[in-house]
């Protein structure tokens, strides 16, 4: 083989070495570029769940506050009507518990659209042991009032007694809940400002 085809032949490697390590450095970069840009998505949604999550504990918290003074008086206005109950007879319902439905309806729909959105595992584990709380209490409370609600139904009007005394009940224990979960939500209030932050900056 002579010397020119010998550098032809080198040339032609180098060439061919070269075109390859052009595609692969191609294919890195749009990978590269790919990742970045599917990084800034979920760092856009994560930003607006977060900002969706603020919004809903607020809310809610919100709805706790406008609650409990009428479950306060609501429980105490069940008892005087057992009390008249039990000395009369007579089976008055109290005008204070009209004005309004017994419980607060809390939102959940923003943290299920997290979870649906996959952005949890993107939110520190502080922040979402506090959301979890929250929203787990918020479930135990439905359930509390969809127990009341049952047990309401089930009750014989004939029994004023026992009527008045589930209704008092009913209110304390929602009135209970609210004050438990109010903090909770302090808290997860807090965790979700302190994550948007750094963002907002």
């Amino acid at each position: 083989m002579t010397g020119s085809a010998r550098n032809e032949r080198r040339g032609g490697l180098g060439r061919s070495l070269f075109e390859m390590a052009l595609v692969v450095i191609s294919v890195l970069l749009a990978l590269t570029v790919d990742n970045w840009r599917d990084d800034q998505q979920k760092a856009t949604l994560t930003t607006s769940v977060l900002g969706a999550l603020a919004q809903e504990l607020a809310a809610n918290r919100a709805a706790i506050d406008e609650a409990l003074p009428f479950q306060d008086r609501s429980s105490q206005a069940f008892r005087d009507a057992l009390e008249r109950y039990e000395a009369t007879k007579e089976f008055v319902f109290p005008e204070e518990a009209r004005s309004r439905s017994a419980a607060v309806r809390f939102s959940s729909a923003a943290y299920e659209s997290a979870v649906i959105a996959q952005v949890l595992p993107r939110i520190k584990v502080d922040t979402l042991l506090k959301l979890s709380r929250v929203y787990a209490e918020q479930d135990a409370y439905a359930d509390l009032q969809r127990n009341y609600a049952s047990a309401t139904l089930q009750v014989d009007f004939a029994d004023g007694a026992r009527y008045f005394r589930l209704l008092s009940n009913e209110y304390a224990q929602l009135a209970e809940a609210e004050r438990r979960i109010a903090p909770l939500i302090d808290a997860a209030r807090e965790a979700v400002a302190q994550e948007l932050a750094p963002i907002q900056r």
